[in-house]
């Protein structure tokens, strides 16, 4: 049996034209070897164009271009501004009122991420030599000796909180 979609326009058009005459969707089938589904599909389209017209993929853009540029105006004059206070900035001289997660995706978008505002400290030569001598000094240890040191340069991880840290927007590398 043909599926909907392996339809040519002639088979779809001898279905309209059979179901048009007279004959009941249950008679089709067996006429021209469809499924029931498939018969009733084609007709429902038929009877009905505009529901089942497929427009345009995706939602519409709500932003337009003017409004990306204000947008970017926004993230440069204070990069540690967060979410919820560039919303109400932006709606403000903005053509149309967005959500908070509007924006969200539109900075993104635009090519900016949020993150920690880090330093690196300066390898300065007093460093450099201190960094050396504990190498040196160290140079004979095995993995398990390393695991019972805390390392001050890992990541910290929490999982239930916020640490209300400052963050700020920056492009992407």
């Amino acid at each position: 049996m043909a599926c909907f979609q392996d339809l040519c326009d002639f088979e779809r058009d001898v279905i309209v034209g059979t179901r048009e005459m007279g004959h009941s969707i249950s008679e089709v089938p067996m006429k021209f070897g469809f499924s029931g589904t498939t018969i009733s599909r084609v007709y429902r389209e038929y009877r009905y164009p505009a529901k089942y017209q497929i427009s345009a993929i995706g939602a519409k853009k709500t932003l337009k271009k003017l409004d990306h540029w204000h947008q970017t105006r926004i993230l440069k004059r204070d990069r540690r501004t967060i979410l919820p206070q560039i919303s109400p900035d932006f709606n403000d001289g903005a053509t149309t009122s967005v959500s908070v997660r509007t924006v969200q995706r539109t900075v993104i978008n635009m090519g900016s991420q949020s993150r920690r505002p880090t330093r690196a400290k300066l390898l300065t030569a007093l460093r450099k030599a201190l960094l050396l001598s504990w190498e040196r000094q160290h140079c004979h240890w095995t993995g398990d000796d390393s695991k019972h040191v805390t390392w001050s340069d890992e990541s910290r991880f929490q999982l239930y909180r916020t640490d209300a840290r400052v963050r700020v927007w920056g492009q992407h590398h």
